[in-house]
């Protein structure tokens, strides 16, 4: 996940109207065949078929992949296309584009209040700057409140029409320097990671599991920039923010909860419901510690233990990564439609996702098992909490 705008693409061509047209989504692998790896190659493939097998929309994505060396404790970098598109736009697209599904037909979006959404927001002092001591309303006189900053892969699913095919969403690049388990159907050996864990976890990042509160929470922590220490001209106010997750992030029924901190929430019927008991993470420096852009650590710090699902911020060394309902429920919320019912999906671990992917997405390669090789992401490093026990997506 980034907190930095990776590329800032223009609305204009993202704006068309929804179509019926439905051919299923396909996941590129721009520079696949340049990685030296087999085994690294066919992990990046199961990740993105597993993808595949789950959304429907008329959407091409395309992601840069790499597999280079990284500077030392990065496990890799991930970046992912932003553009603007107003919440009136999104709303009417993500409407038009709605599938049957238990999710689609139960979605409350939020209300817009003279063309922007009414949220509580920790930061947005008289000035429009940072300020975590500030509790603020936006409303429809600030363009954060009107204008998402949200993925390009989201904005293509919302559209189902494939007109920006040609766009790359996003580009990640894994270290050489990390040991992973690549074949997940015998666990995951003590002192490796999940390679094909992680990867569907960074590609669901590009895919739109991002949250503008980690904007929020970089410009104000302790030892950075500082309170109010935005580039000259430059406000919160002015300028788009949050993603269409934040759309589903709520405090209490009614009211979308975009703070730094506090105990939000996923939910799909305006804030009534916290479907599968769920809590969102709430900031790496003013919150607990992990990045908004994730599920909340059910664990707690250097505790390993379940997740509340793939999008978890954490991934401890041995640990095999599962898929749950949770997470599948998320995307379809966001505009990407499913082949599977999220309410009733359950956890999948990626052993069987290996299992049942492995000959039908890609040829097996020759040779399994690990080597040491690594992961990680742009803008959303994973780096080492313990050494001995997990790692955590910064």
């Amino acid at each position: 996940m980034s907190v930095k705008r990776s590329l800032f693409v223009g609305a204009a061509a993202l704006t068309m109207a929804a179509t019926s047209a439905n051919a299923g989504t396909q996941i590129n692998l721009i520079g696949i065949d340049n990685i030296a790896s087999q085994q690294a190659q066919t992990g990046f493939k199961i990740a993105a078929a597993y993808w595949e097998s789950q959304l429907t929309n008329n959407a091409t994505v395309n992601l840069n992949v790499a597999f280079n060396a990284l500077p030392t404790g990065v496990i890799g970098s991930t970046g992912s296309t932003r553009a603007d598109i107003s919440v009136a736009n999104w709303k009417n697209l993500l409407n038009a584009s709605k599938s049957t599904s238990a999710i689609d037909s139960s979605i409350v979006l939020p209300t817009l209040t003279s063309g922007g959404i009414t949220a509580l927001t920790t930061g947005l002092n008289a000035q429009g700057r940072m300020d975590t001591s500030v509790t603020g309303i936006l409303n429809g006189t600030q363009t954060a409140s009107q204008v998402l900053w949200n993925n390009t892969a989201a904005i293509k699913a919302v559209l189902n029409n494939n007109a920006a095919s040609g766009l790359v969403d996003g580009s990640m690049t894994f270290s050489s320097t990390f040991a992973f388990d690549f074949d997940p159907t015998d666990g995951i050996t003590a002192g490796t990671f999940d390679f094909i864990g992680v990867a569907i976890h960074e590609m669901g990042h590009a895919l739109g599991f991002v949250s503008g509160v980690d904007l929020f929470d970089v410009y104000s922590r302790p030892n950075g920039p500082g309170r109010n220490s935005l580039p000259v001209g430059y406000t919160f106010n002015n300028t788009s923010v949050f993603s269409a997750l934040d759309m589903f992030r709520y405090g209490a029924p009614g009211l979308l909860d975009l703070r730094v901190g506090n105990n939000p929430y996923f939910s799909i019927d305006g804030g009534v419901t916290n479907l599968f008991d769920n809590h969102f993470a709430t900031g790496r420096y003013n919150g607990d510690g992990d990045q908004a852009s994730h599920w909340k650590d059910a664990e707690g710090a250097n505790v390993c233990g379940p997740q509340l699902g793939i999008l978890d911020p954490t991934f401890c060394f041995g640990q095999m990564g599962e898929v749950t309902g949770l997470d599948l429920a998320a995307y379809d919320a966001i505009g990407w439609n499913l082949k599977s019912n999220a309410l009733t999906y359950g956890t999948v671990s990626t052993a069987s996702i290996f299992d049942a992917l492995r000959f039908t997405a890609v040829p097996e390669p020759s040779t399994w098992g690990m080597m040491i090789l690594g992961f990680g992401f742009i803008g959303g490093t994973m780096r080492r909490r313990k050494a001995s026990l997990r790692v955590t997506y910064a």
